[in-house]
């Protein structure tokens, strides 16, 4: 389904799983810079699902089967796009997941609109605190191949790792084309600014999770702590070995600590 954002953009958006007769709690999942959904394998959404959870994905502008975004927008639009999806899928409030990039849209989202978060969980999360830094993977190109850029981003992948990526890569290209501008095109919104401050994280008070590894190469542990230092009463995994992306393994960590945040579990 689509929904407009308010400068008139397409989004595509898809909210699975039952509401029930106690309205299932709603997780929405962030993509990162140049990411579609895609970028959250099923694997994931199949965890929440089974866990009672609905799933709201979503393909940022740019990316995916949404529309082009235009030269003027900022991380600040793409925060408002979440909003445009949530009125179009009519869900009030979502434990919210922000990944790399995402997690700033998060945090702006979580500051100026907080009644639509009802948690949240920055995942390699990007953090407004401007001594985070930078790996030095942080501007490799990924887009001319996927699946090897997705396995180096793991750190350490399995064989079984590759496969799944294989397959995930595979579900992708046949759900919507490949948008290789994605990237420098959500870098270049970052640039024009529009985003939160660091002290933004003190006016953040929804249950809080972070989960970052410590053989990311995109982003350093230094933005978990950020994170961590900023939101009072958050929660921080630092994972060995992990790297920017989760492997396969570590994919359902990471849902065990959405879920619980989710059905309100410390």
């Amino acid at each position: 389904m689509d929904a407009t954002g308010g400068d008139g953009v397409a989004l595509w958006w898809e909210l699975t799983g039952d509401d029930g007769p106690d309205h299932a709690p709603v997780v929405c999942l962030i993509p990162g810079r140049g990411d579609a959904t895609d970028v959250y394998p099923t694997m994931l959404s199949d965890a929440l699902l089974a866990a009672g959870c609905r799933v709201l994905r979503f393909d940022p502008r740019d990316t995916g089967l949404s529309g082009d975004g235009g030269s003027t927008y900022t991380l600040s639009t793409m925060a408002d796009d979440v909003v445009a999806i949530l009125d179009a899928a009519d869900v009030r409030s979502a434990h919210m997941v922000g990944f790399s990039m995402g997690g700033l849209i998060l945090v702006d989202l979580a500051t100026r609109v907080p009644t639509r978060v009802a948690s949240a969980t920055f995942l390699s999360a990007m953090s407004p605190d401007p001594d985070g830094g930078f790996g030095e993977d942080f501007f490799a190109d990924t887009a001319s191949d996927p699946v090897e850029a997705m396995l180096r981003a793991m750190g350490s992948p399995s064989p079984a790792d590759r496969d799944a990526v294989m397959a995930e890569a595979a579900r992708a290209a046949r759900r919507a084309p490949a948008r290789p501008d994605a990237g420098a095109r959500h870098q270049e919104a970052a640039m024009r600014f529009g985003w939160p401050e660091h002290d933004a994280l003190h006016a953040i008070h929804v249950p809080t999770v972070i989960v970052h590894g410590t053989a990311d190469r995109r982003l350093p542990v230094a933005h978990a702590r950020a994170f961590a230092a900023g939101i009072a009463g958050s929660s921080l995994h630092v994972v060995d070995g992990m790297g920017h992306l989760p492997t396969v393994a570590t994919w359902q960590f990471v849902a065990d600590r959405i879920i619980a945040l989710a059905h309100g579990r410390p």
